[in-house]
């Protein structure tokens, strides 16, 4: 919780900075549904997790039709599932101490195993938001592109595939990169309860651009036919889409 408050604080005080005050505060609870993809094909994306996102909006509007919006929102269960195209491979080898039954140097999981991270972040999104004017039912929409950077509080994986070693909430930690960046684009409309109130529903896509695996996670190594041949650096990705559902004052 300690990055949490201070990633606020570092927030609310770029804002404040701003020269515009007409400032504007609201609250998201908002579903996400989040995947991983890979630019290996020796593991290769095998599912999606349920996710929810929990949140401050901050909005500076300039005008009734652009503003510049912010805030701080708890991601929880954020990633995927990667599952091994290969025969034999050795993955998740710096976690090996915190499985029940733990896996040896010399053990390789194969063809098949599939890997589910479960991936809890901070994120502070920074985004250009622009609205067309207010109809005649109270409707306004909007459309905002944004990016966001995240800075990961949470990891436990999930692994199957494999017969004996198989279990859930493995503490992954030193499998996974600590940050995360990610462009999004979203829209949606804004029901106008009153002059300070409005209720928000939105879609939001989310791409990752920085590769969520350590360095040396993933070293995949190739048995087929005898040869052996390590693949190591293996980049993967987050993209999300959310359901921004929310409440602006």
């Amino acid at each position: 919780m300690k990055k949490f408050f201070v990633a606020f604080s570092l927030t609310m005080f770029f804002f404040t900075q701003l020269k515009s005050q007409d400032l504007h505060f609201g609250m998201q609870l908002s579903p996400s549904w989040s995947w991983m993809t890979t630019d290996n094909n020796q593991l290769s994306g095998s599912g999606s997790n349920l996710g929810l996102k929990l949140g401050v909006i901050v909005e500076n509007r300039f005008s009734q039709a652009y503003s510049i919006s912010t805030g701080i929102n708890l991601h929880f269960n954020t990633g995927g599932a990667l599952i091994t195209n290969q025969r034999s491979v050795n993955v998740w080898k710096d976690s090996y101490e915190n499985f029940d039954v733990r896996p040896t140097a010399t053990d390789t999981f194969g063809t098949e195993t599939k890997l589910r991270f479960g991936l809890g972040f901070i994120e502070i999104p920074v985004g250009l938001k622009l609205r067309t004017a207010e109809s005649g039912d109270h409707l306004r929409y909007f459309v905002e592109p944004l990016i966001a950077i995240g800075f990961r509080n949470s990891s436990s994986g999930t692994i199957t595939g494999t017969g004996k070693f198989d279990q859930s909430g493995i503490q992954i930690g030193k499998e996974v990169a600590d940050l995360n960046m990610s462009w999004g684009l979203g829209a949606g409309g804004e029901y106008i309860i009153s002059n300070n109130t409005a209720l928000v529903v939105g879609l939001y896509y989310q791409s990752g651009f920085i590769g969520m695996l350590s360095d040396d996670n993933g070293a995949l190594i190739d048995t087929q036919n005898g040869g052996v041949r390590k693949l190591s650096n293996v980049r993967s990705t987050i993209s999300s889409f959310t359901l921004r559902l929310g409440v602006m004052f």
